[in-house]
């Protein structure tokens, strides 16, 4: 077995090489004698297929990965057995010595997994519209305010039994002697991920045995899983869904995520062959509906939109290391477009010019290159609860951005949005396809030509004609999602 805390990729490679060699070990991992053998014990003792074994595997080796570094956690390090052992025998003592049998069953049309809270996270307002057109209950770790239907699922207390359900003693003694042998065969702690697998699997036996529902719905899609959808399916759900939030990137946000529907912002051909190849996806069905974000934070926004008006809104989060650095060459590239933005406004003093963050501005470096600017805002959102961006962008005159998914969405209204990428070389989150080609502007004569021409009032043609492919409109993006979800109920997703 090729052991995870063994491998190192070359960051000096293109971010295409490293997510063929990221997925190529990761494909191997999985499907090594040792692993291979607990996955098929697993399948025969809970019904739940070696596919979704797999599937959810492959999640959780993904996010082991340290992108910055080139390299795993420490997670499978032989050095933590002993503590990894004894945590899975605790972890099983405590679930089954405090399951319980069923006790009570609902019934929703829409449930929707992986709430947070209200303050941070996924948030159950970002369904209210949802909420207004049929029945929904929330699947949560916390306590949410009155009036959200919650399954409330904390801490493994009252796991279910039930002659459907593998929660017995003998089966995770079984499986804790299996993974042991099967780590010091191969070298590798597998414990961490098989607590993992049988976690989600306890977790989704008890969650959808108290509550029944026909459409799954999710916002967070590397937390998709398999096994969960499996189960779903299992005690009659029909149809498990995720809605796209992000632009995905490779080696990041998007890779491997399960699901029956992806509810896309919009019908570019291209999202099918890069979730489902590049980044390792199992999705059965693309749906364009628009953005969400937009229908709540842009349509149902309940204020007078008061916010300034600006010759040009910069669209920018910061970036952490750790989730953002696809290879060596990404930073240099990343600052350079703010030294766009600083010689634009030494250029042009007169054009009144702001960069949107999102909650916070912490990045120092990008601070210094834009903030002693007379004509440049840095501007953060003013209230916890609703992203400002929206009411700002839409009142703009211009628009450009590295890499937010605003960009996308404000094109599906109308808007051009230009995406700023020195050289092209921007890969991992905007590939050189038909598809972002249009919208990416590779140098600083380019970038400064779209702009002034943005501001003298021109359209441009080559994106708008084709907004729809980018993002539909975000003002019934609820009511799509729900009436995709009722026509497809009784058809059988291939």
């Amino acid at each position: 077995m090729n052991k995870p805390q063994d491998l190192f990729l070359d960051r000096n490679k293109s971010i295409e090489r490293l997510g063929s060699e990221l997925k190529e070990f990761i494909e191997k991992f999985v499907n090594s004698d040792e692993i291979i053998k607990i996955i098929d014990f697993i399948n025969k003792k809970t019904e739940i297929s070696t596919n979704a074994l797999k599937c959810d595997s492959r999640s959780f080796v993904f996010k082991q990965f340290i992108q910055a570094q080139g390299k795993f956690k420490k997670t499978f390090s032989m050095k933590g057995i002993f503590f990894e052992s004894f945590k899975f025998l605790i972890y099983f003592i405590f679930i089954r010595t405090f399951s319980k049998k069923k006790s009570f069953e609902k019934n929703y049309e829409i449930c929707v997994d992986d709430i947070q809270s209200h303050n941070f996270g996924t948030k159950p307002e970002r369904f209210d519209q949802l909420r207004k057109l049929t029945n929904v209950v929330f699947l949560s770790q916390r306590e949410l305010k009155e009036g959200y239907n919650t399954f409330l699922f904390k801490n493994y207390l009252s796991s279910i039994i039930g002659s459907s359900t593998c929660n017995n003693f003998l089966f995770y003694f079984q499986c804790f002697g299996r993974i042991l042998v099967g780590s010091i065969k191969s070298g590798v702690n597998l414990f961490p991920l098989f607590t993992r697998i049988l976690l989600i699997y306890i977790r989704y036996e008890t969650t959808f045995n108290h509550i029944k529902a026909k459409y799954l719905i999710q916002e967070r899609p590397y937390n998709t899983s398999q096994i969960r959808n499996e189960i779903f399916h299992k005690y009659g759900g029909k149809i498990c869904s995720v809605i796209q939030r992000n632009i995905y990137q490779i080696n990041g946000v998007g890779m491997y995520i399960n699901a029956d529907i992806l509810f896309t912002f919009g019908s570019s051909r291209e999202i099918i062959e890069l979730v489902n190849k590049t980044l390792g996806g199992n999705v059965k069905r693309f749906i364009p509906v628009g953005s969400l974000f937009t229908e709540r934070e842009l349509y149902n926004r309940k204020e007078k939109n008061d916010f300034p008006e600006y010759d040009l809104l910069v669209f920018n989060s910061d970036h952490h290391e750790d989730a953002s650095s696809p290879n060596n060459n990404y930073f240099k590239d990343y600052y350079e477009h703010f030294n766009w933005i600083r010689k634009f406004a030494k250029e042009f003093p007169k054009f009144k010019i702001a960069v949107k963050n999102k909650k916070q501005f912490y990045d120092k470096k990008a601070r210094s290159i834009i903030e002693k600017l007379s004509n440049v805002a840095l501007l953060i959102d003013k209230k916890f609860e609703w992203s400002d961006s929206y009411f700002l962008g839409s009142k703009a005159k211009a628009l450009c951005t590295w890499n937010s998914t605003l960009g996308i969405e404000f094109i599906g209204e109308g808007k051009e949005c230009y995406f700023l990428d020195p050289g092209l070389r921007n890969t991992s989150w905007l590939p050189n396809d038909r598809y972002f080609l249009k919208v990416k502007v590779k140098s600083y004569e380019e970038f400064r030509e779209k702009i002034l021409l943005k501001l003298k009032g021109h359209k441009d043609n080559g994106v708008l004609e084709n907004q729809k492919e980018y993002c539909y409109p975000g003002s019934n993006v609820s009511k799509n999602i729900l009436n995709e979800l009722r026509k497809l109920e009784n058809i059988k997703l291939l």
